[in-house]
């Protein structure tokens, strides 16, 4: 299994809530997703993101699989860019 995680730096911090249920809208519809768990940083500190999404898939083709479902490269994908300022992400084996 793989864990995908990213970690978002938003324009503006007051989308952290839209954010997180537009990321959590895949479940359910992203069938590669075997977990998934979003959370909106409560500390607010320099070196703070604003979001960070957690997702486990099966194997690397689960993983581009997920990375090439079209609503995740559509319609997440384009909000998700648009409100983030910066995003850093790691992909490892469990």
């Amino acid at each position: 299994m793989i864990k995908h995680l990213v970690l978002f730096k938003l324009k503006d911090p007051a989308c952290a809530e839209k954010t997180r249920e537009m990321l959590l809208s895949m479940k359910g519809v992203v069938s590669q997703i075997r977990e998934i768990e979003v959370g909106i940083d409560y500390a607010h500190t320099e070196r703070s993101f604003d979001i960070a999404l957690s997702v486990i898939v099966d194997d690397e083709a689960a993983l581009r699989g997920y990375a090439e479902h079209p609503y995740h490269a559509g319609p997440v994908k384009t909000y998700v860019q648009s409100v983030t300022e910066k995003s850093v992400s790691a992909d490892y084996v469990l």
